[in-house]
Parts: structure tokens; sequence; C-alpha cells
């Protein structure tokens, strides 16, 4: 009798232990790609699964450089050095006739969703980049207006 008195008291004991440990989701933290801010504010599912939906929400501040129709919205999502999928998605259009999903253009205060289908093949470790571009090149390469980034897994 005594004995399964001590082995109750240390099974509950035990019990209330492993409840009162608080178990951290990893949350896919973002951060600017050499200063050009683009604020990615949730991500779900966090972290990323493999043939489902993720619906990312991006906002951003462009008073200094208000987004037209050329540029487009990226999400990349790479491994190692090759990009796994790439995504783009309009910001906003010239078009007189105006769609409740695409605001009209110019854009200085950008809140937008975009939703992707991530690959069937993603990997544990990845690299996602969600970044806002007018498709040209200069001398220099790409020229961003705003980005960010997270590493995955690594």
């Amino acid at each position: 009798m005594k004995q399964s008195l001590t082995f109750a008291v240390i099974l509950l004991a035990m019990l209330s232990m492993i409840n009162a440990f608080q178990l951290h989701k990893r949350k896919t933290e973002f951060s600017d790609c050499e200063g050009l801010h683009l604020d990615v504010k949730s991500m779900t599912p966090d972290p990323l699964q493999a043939g489902k939906n993720t619906t990312f929400t991006i906002s951003g501040d462009f008073t200094t450089h208000p987004l037209t129709s050329e540029f487009k919205q990226y999400i990349a999502i790479g491994e190692g050095f090759a990009y796994l999928a790439v995504y783009d998605q309009d910001i906003c259009s010239d078009s007189s006739v105006s769609s409740s999903d695409i605001p009209k253009c110019p854009v200085t205060d950008y809140n937008t969703t975009m939703t992707i289908q991530v690959p069937d093949d993603l990997d544990n470790s990845y690299v996602l980049l969600v970044f806002i571009w007018d498709g040209s090149y200069t001398s220099k390469g790409q020229e961003w207006l705003a980005c960010a980034r997270a590493v995955v897994g690594q």
C-alpha cells in the first residue's frame, strides 16, 4: 500500500511538472534585407507546411517612394543557392475601374495579404524572401524597393 501511494505521488508530481513546462513555438523571424524595410506581420501557418496554402500579411510605408503599377509583390522560397518557388502579385492598378482586391496607384500606405501554395518537396531548412520589385535590372543588378528575409531550420 505504501509503495502504491509513493508511486502515485511521484506520478502526479511528474505529470504536474510536464504540464507546467511551456513549449515555445518556433516563430519565423523576418529581418530587413540590407536596409530595405518591409514588415511581414504574420504568416499562417507558421512555419510553412509542404503542400499547403500559406497566407502572408505584409505592410510598409512608401510615402517617400510611392508604389506604382510597375511594382509587384514577390515571395521566394529558396533552398541553398536555388529557388524552389517564386510567386508574384500585383500591388496596384492604373486602371480607372478599381477592383476591391487591387487598389488604385499610387500606393503609399501598403497593407496586403498574399496566399501561396507551398511546394510539396519543401525541406526542413529553407530561406524566405518577401520583396517588392519593379522587374528592372541596373548595372548593380536587381534594384528592390523593399525586402524582408527569414532563414528557417539552420
